[in-house]
């Protein structure tokens, strides 16, 4: 999901929220240049250019769209941490599905978010009154099932004065991403402006980065947010009192996700290079994160840190979910590096070992391409398995995709493999051998990468190994930082200023300074 952080963005350069000449009907949309959008055939666009009162607010979107016969689920999460209810920052996300005119709109077609203040009251509410300056009111975005692609919006305004924008569609954000990881000087990354939703969903679709449970920070049937003893004001009554959990919201999300994977044609056909369409099996394009599935409140005496933290979950046959420390050995490699939570009095987030992990996007693309054959099982484990115990920011892996052609041919991969030979690179090395043997199957990797987990289940009993391992979790939080898919202007993935999600530490972690072995033990990169 976006960002509200960016509220007052190129709105004064953009708009002019005046009737001006390419206004039309109750409900214009327009575009970010200021201009009417052309008809646009997805659920969000037909119901707003059919409106007959435009609606100015969230309220009034969410009053339409229940009046037009859709339902809508609502999900909720907390921006600044679960136990941190002092800035009243909440954000909703909700899932809208039904039949609208000759469209069907199934989970995972049709989103929308939309954010919390406190009111004069102290009271918790929808940031939708007056302001002195235009802000993001509502985000929103669905698929449009002509073009095979998402379509995102903004309502944007003062409270007063607001006006709806189409800003772009799947293909926009494949287009501001186009050098992602293909950087000609990655030390000056460059990023399209066609719209700042590509700086979060880089992979052109729905995101929800606690997308696997235990959904760090968000609401709970049977574990509610803390909302610091606030009451809510009764404009919200109806979204508070009818939450749903979020895992609806993380069904919905994949299925946009397959949807946008499975059905479009942009990533299927030249429209994009090679490289693109590779990108996401050597390299991250979005991220999401894991953590203990126990909150540490509860004080459970083992804590699991998820696989994905290790490997691939591919490399692990999905036979072993977690590996298993003591709370004792976490605690004090807690305090061993002054952790904190911002704005708060803990040590730590909502649920321990809160990991980044290889996004759940980027995965169904690595499947999707397997399944249009232009990989197969063997050259995905191939990749996965160089640089095996850094399954997200491996800088080794990523550098590779360099050596894949810019164009398909029926011949690429036999020049793929050519250019890792004249390569020097020991990671090109590697991938190179790991291609041109046979017996480096799927099976051989998975079996590998079981061999690695018992080196960590054994490793991680000691507790000066689990302090260890703990410095590379902060140093992986940080990599997310110094990653190029943080390095977009109009927006980053964790949404600085506007969430805070990692507790902070003494500790000051350089990116690539620590690995892991392949016996699962932590050390300095250079003394691999």
């Amino acid at each position: 999901m976006t960002h509200k952080m960016i509220r007052i963005v190129s709105f004064a350069l953009t708009i002019i929220l005046t009737v001006s000449e390419y206004a039309f009907a109750a409900c214009s949309i327009n575009t970010s240049s200021g201009k009417l959008a052309k008809s646009i055939g997805d659920g969000i666009g037909v119901f707003l250019s059919s409106s007959k009162d435009c609606p100015k607010d969230v309220f009034e979107f969410r009053k339409q769209i229940k009046a037009a016969g859709l339902t809508i689920k609502t999900t909720m999460v907390a921006n600044r941490g679960y136990h941190n209810p002092s800035e009243g920052s909440f954000s909703f996300f909700e899932i809208v599905t039904g039949k609208l005119d000759s469209i069907i709109i199934q989970p995972g077609d049709f989103f929308f978010g939309h954010f919390t203040t406190v009111d004069e009251n102290d009271e918790l509410t929808a940031d939708q009154g007056p302001t002195t300056k235009p802000r993001l009111m509502i985000e929103a975005f669905a698929w449009d099932a002509n073009k095979e692609l998402f379509n995102f919006y903004e309502l944007i305004g003062d409270g007063n004065n607001n006006q709806w924008f189409y800003r772009g569609d799947s293909a926009d954000i494949y287009a501001d991403n186009t050098l992602l990881h293909r950087q000609p000087d990655p030390s000056q990354p460059q990023f399209g402006n066609r719209l700042r939703c590509s700086g979060c969903h880089g992979a052109g679709g729905p995101i929800m980065k606690e997308i696997y449970a235990p959904h760090n920070d968000w609401w709970e049937p049977n574990r509610k947010l803390d909302f610091g003893g606030r009451k809510f004001n009764k404009s919200i009554l109806d979204m508070v009192e009818n939450l749903v959990p979020p895992d609806r919201l993380a069904e919905s999300v994949i299925s946009g996700i397959k949807k946008l994977e499975n059905d479009n044609v942009v990533r299927d056909v030249s429209a994009l290079s090679l490289q693109e369409k590779l990108r996401p099996l050597f390299c991250p394009v979005e991220i999401n994160f894991m953590s203990d599935l126990t909150p540490n409140g509860e004080k459970n005496h083992v804590i699991k840190i998820p696989v994905e933290f290790f490997i691939n979950k591919k490399l692990s046959g999905n036979q072993i979910e977690n590996i298993l420390i003591t709370r004792s050995a976490y605690e004090n490699a807690l305090i061993s590096t002054k952790s904190h939570f911002p704005e708060t009095s803990l040590g730590d987030a909502d649920h321990a070992w809160l990991t980044p992990v290889k996004a759940t996007s980027d995965q169904i693309a690595i499947d999707h391409l397997i399944k249009i054959g232009l990989i197969d099982d063997k050259f995905a484990f191939d990749v996965l398995s160089v640089d095996m115990a850094n399954p997200v920011f491996s800088d080794a892996r990523c550098g590779l995709l360099k050596y894949v052609p810019n164009s398909w041919t029926s011949d690429w991969k036999g020049k793929f493999i050519q250019q890792l030979k004249s390569s020097n690179n020991n990671a090109a090395r590697e991938l190179l051998n790991q291609l041109t043997d046979a017996t480096h199957t799927p099976e051989y990797h998975r079996q590998n990468g079981m061999k690695f987990l018992m080196h960590c289940n054994a490793k991680l009993k000691n507790e000066d190994n689990v302090k260890k391992l703990f410095l590379l979790l902060l140093q992986r939080r940080i990599e997310i930082k110094a990653s190029e898919i943080s390095k977009n202007r109009r927006g980053q993935i964790l949404e600085p200023g506007f969430r805070v999600i990692f507790p902070e530490t003494d500790i000051k972690p350089v990116p690539g300074k620590l690995m892991l072995t392949d016996t699962c033990e932590v050390k300095e990169a250079a003394a691999r």
